[in-house]
């Protein structure tokens, strides 16, 4: 059996009347928290950690870690800080999106044929020519 990559659409008159009693604060609420622990879980992937080690450097259980990062977790002040030194990372960027990165990274040459006498152009270092 080959299996698709397209998402199924699925559809539940339950689950459309539990989302549809949310209200807009629980829903910023419910996003910010899922944030932070996004944000929490990339830094620890960038340091090549798991739950343990976080655990470890905090002086934690590896479990509560784990709760923390389930998305549910209330994240006050006090535990961000200390989640934020033991990363060795300004708790700022628990609030900031993510810089995008490099990926790879590729030296492009366009060579321009027949370019019309009219047209500005601009050559590196230099300024507008005609």
């Amino acid at each position: 059996m080959t299996r698709s990559n397209v998402p199924r659409k699925y559809s539940s008159e339950i689950i459309a009347d539990l989302l549809a009693g949310i209200t807009p604060l629980e829903h910023l609420q419910i996003g910010a928290k899922i944030m932070l622990a996004d944000r929490i879980g990339n830094f620890m992937n960038e340091k090549g950690w798991n739950n343990k080690d976080l655990a470890a450097r905090m002086g934690k259980s590896p479990s509560e870690i784990s709760r923390w990062l389930s998305g549910g977790h209330n994240f006050t002040i006090d535990t961000l800080s200390e989640i934020a030194i033991a990363l060795e990372v300004p708790i700022a960027v628990f609030f900031t999106p993510p810089s995008s990165k490099v990926i790879r990274n590729i030296k492009l040459t366009v060579t321009v044929n027949d370019v019309p006498a009219q047209l500005p152009y601009r050559t590196s270092g230099s300024q507008e020519q005609a």
